[in-house]
């Protein structure tokens, strides 16, 4: 009979051998040349013999060898997948490496091709990739990845919660497409529950004064970045997302009717009508080398974002124009229209988003905008009357909850 003492004193000899239990049928204590002494289980699979370690003797007591060895047996016998090939499973199960580099080659393309995805979401999900999700799990298997995980690699984005946002939003699609492969089991997703970070609404509109200030600016480089300023120009008097603008073909536009179509957007194909400013613009434009890309520096490819940021970041700082970015050209556009009476439909069209409830957040800045109007209409009506106000008016902002 196997004891803990006649495992104890058992020697190495100069071959590998076996103490066998007489109480759980295939386990047993191998004895290694070198006096390395491990639990083994005995079994077969569809006749064939196999031996897998359990545990390295110092690891378990013989107790406990038993109990797991039972365990075992019962799942062979049960028609479960032996152990060894569970290890061999473990070993060879995909990490969040291989899972992205599958979303690559497989996912992302089909879902462009059908219209789900667009470059420029890719885009981002690359920077998010290698930049966060990669460093902290990228060698983790997917199967093992759980929540505590992911608020690992969410507390290094702290200080940037935009950017966590999206990244947790781009993770949990991660993790969704893995269920998908049954990489995971289903509703395991691990980004499911951890805490997104508060965005504060960002409302930064360009004041009519600054507005001067921007396209005076503009007017005084456009001989040495043509480009990037007629870029940020047609993006102004649009309300373009930025590489909507960067983006326009010669092929999309109709300028007889007034509009241009846009193959792919956040909402898919879309076709805009445009101001008879941005058509003059576009008419202005010279085409190169006969590339279709209306905006380009090379003939041959869009100008790039980060060029047009540098551009727009020097414009801003010889106009003096501080905390404000390309984005808030397209907030300015949709808030003067909301605040001139356009309707919500019209706005969402305008803009080129997917619903109504995106175009609210510009109405109820427009109506900020009236009640400042008409505070100093007030005023300016009360200063002539000669009627003085009694007391300070205080606007208490309502309080958000969650």
């Amino acid at each position: 009979m196997m004891t803990e003492r006649s495992i104890r004193e058992a020697k190495a000899g100069d071959k590998a051998f076996i103490l066998w239990d007489s109480q759980i049928k295939g386990l047993g204590a191998k004895i290694f040349p070198g006096g390395e002494k491990s639990f083994v289980l005995s079994y077969r699979v569809n006749g064939a013999k196999r031996l897998s370690t359990i545990a390295r003797v110092s690891e378990l007591s013989l107790k406990a060898a038993r109990e797991r060895a039972g365990q075992e047996l019962v799942r062979i016998r049960s028609g479960e997948t032996d152990p060894l090939e569970r290890r061999r499973e473990a070993r060879e199960a995909p990490t969040v490496n291989d899972l992205w580099d599958r979303f690559l080659t497989e996912y992302a393309p089909e879902r462009i091709t059908l219209g789900r995805m667009t470059t420029g979401t890719l885009k981002d999900y690359r920077n998010q990739a290698h930049r966060y999700l990669l460093p902290v799990l990228g060698r983790m298997k997917v199967r093992d990845v759980r929540r505590t995980d992911i608020e690992r690699m969410a507390r290094i984005m702290a200080h940037v919660p935009v950017q966590r946002n999206r990244t947790l939003a781009f993770a949990s699609r991660l993790f969704t497409v893995a269920e998908h492969w049954s990489l995971r089991a289903n509703y395991t997703n691990p980004c499911r529950g951890v805490v997104r970070a508060r965005e504060e609404p960002r409302d930064r509109i360009l004041s009519d004064s600054e507005l001067a200030a921007l396209g005076k600016t503009l007017t005084s480089l456009a001989d040495r970045y043509p480009v990037p300023v007629n870029v940020i120009r047609f993006a102004s008097v649009t309300g373009f997302r930025i590489m909507e603008a960067a983006g326009i073909q010669w092929s999309n536009i109709n300028f007889e009717r007034g509009c241009v179509t846009l193959p792919q957007t956040k909402v898919g194909r879309q076709v805009r009508a445009l101001p008879p400013a941005a058509l003059e613009l576009l008419k202005s434009m010279p085409r190169i080398n006969d590339c279709d890309f209306v905006f380009t520096t090379t003939g041959k490819v869009s100008v790039a974002y980060k060029h047009l940021d540098e551009v727009f970041k020097m414009v801003c700082q010889k106009a003096r124009i501080e905390n404000v970015r390309m984005h808030d050209l397209r907030r300015t556009v949709a808030t003067t229209a909301a605040g001139q009476g356009v309707g919500l439909t019209v706005l969402r069209d305008l803009l080129g988003h997917k619903t109504v409830q995106m175009a609210v957040r510009y109405a109820r800045q427009a109506d900020s905008a009236v009640a400042a109007a008409v505070e100093q209409t007030g005023g300016n009506i009360a200063s002539a009357m000669g009627v003085k106000p009694k007391a300070k008016i205080v606007h208490i902002r309502k309080r958000r909850h969650g």
